[in-house]
C-alpha cells in the first residue's frame, strides 16, 4: 500500500514555470495518478502526462488513470461540492489499497492550495489509510497575470481580496482591488456602475494564453464574446481577472 503522496503544484501547465522543489519530485517518484477528464476536457489530462513525460525522458514510471466523476452542476452547490469530493476520495482509497508502490505524486493545476479541493480530498482519504502527504506549493495564475500585464497587485496600505465568482457576488460595491478565480457567472457585469479597471487572462502562461485589459464598461462585451467562444471551442475556459478602482492607479 501506499505510504507517501506528494500533491504538486504544475502551475498554468508549463515546465518552465514549475517550481526547483517540483521537478526534484517529480523525478524521483515512479509513480503518478492522473485524473482522467473525457472529451475536450481531455486536454487537461494530456498536459499532466506532457509535463512528466518532458521531465522524465527515459519513462521509468507508471501512470495510474482515476476516472473521477464530474460534479453534478444542479441542487445546492456546497452539498454537490461535498458530495463530489468524497466521491472522489472513496475512489482514491479503493485505488491506493491495490498499490504496491510506496510513493506517488499527484500533480496539481497552479498551487494545491489555491482554489483546489484535492488536498482536503487526500487528507480525507488519510482517515482510514496510513500515508503521509506533502504539499509542493506552485505558481498560480493570479501570479503570471500581474506579471503578463506588468502591475502590482498591491498598493500602498491598500487591500488585495481573493476570491471566486460566488464570493464577489457578494459586493454591491468594490473599494479594493480583487482577484476573482473562474468566473462562469460572468460577475464582473455586476460593476459597471463604477469605474474600474479589469486586468483579465485566460490560460495564462500556456501557448494558447489571451490577456484583455481596460476601463471595465468599455471594454465589457469584448471580454464576454471572447470568453463564451474560447469556452465553446476548448469546452473549458481557465481564467482570472483583477478589478481596480481606476481612482486608485
Amino acid at each position: 500500500m501506499i505510504e507517501k503522496i506528494y500533491l504538486i503544484g504544475m502551475g498554468p501547465g508549463d515546465v518552465k514555470y514549475l517550481t526547483l522543489e517540483a521537478v526534484e519530485v517529480i523525478r524521483k517518484l515512479k509513480l503518478f495518478l492522473i485524473p482522467v477528464k473525457a472529451g475536450k476536457k481531455e486536454a487537461l489530462t494530456l498536459k499532466r502526462k506532457e509535463i512528466i513525460a518532458q521531465i522524465k525522458p527515459e519513462k521509468d514510471y507508471r501512470l495510474l488513470e482515476i476516472p473521477f466523476p464530474e460534479r453534478k452542476r444542479t441542487g445546492s452547490y456546497k452539498k454537490e461540492v461535498k458530495k463530489w469530493r468524497e466521491s472522489k476520495a472513496q475512489i482514491l482509497k479503493e485505488v491506493l489499497k491495490k498499490e504496491t508502490e510506496k510513493e506517488g505524486g499527484f500533480l496539481v493545476w497552479g498551487d494545491p492550495s489555491i482554489y483546489d479541493g484535492h488536498l482536503e480530498i487526500f487528507k480525507e482519504v488519510q482517515k482510514e489509510l496510513n500515508f503521509s502527504l506533502e504539499v509542493i506549493p506552485g505558481i498560480s495564475a493570479f501570479q503570471i497575470l500581474s506579471a503578463k500585464h506588468q502591475i502590482s497587485l498591491t498598493e500602498i496600505g491598500g487591500t488585495l481580496i481573493f476570491t471566486t465568482p460566488r464570493g464577489i457576488k457578494k459586493f454591491t460595491q468594490l473599494q479594493d482591488r480583487i482577484v476573482v478565480f473562474l468566473d462562469n457567472y460572468e460577475t464582473y457585469k455586476n460593476f459597471t456602475s463604477q469605474n474600474l479597471k479589469i486586468y483579465w487572462g485566460a490560460y495564462l502562461g500556456t501557448p494558447e494564453e489571451i490577456l484583455f485589459s481596460g476601463n471595465l464598461k468599455e471594454v465589457l462585451p469584448q471580454i464576454i464574446e471572447l470568453r463564451r467562444k474560447l469556452r465553446k471551442e476548448k469546452g473549458f475556459i481557465m481564467e482570472t481577472y483583477l478589478l481596480s478602482p481606476i481612482s486608485e492607479l
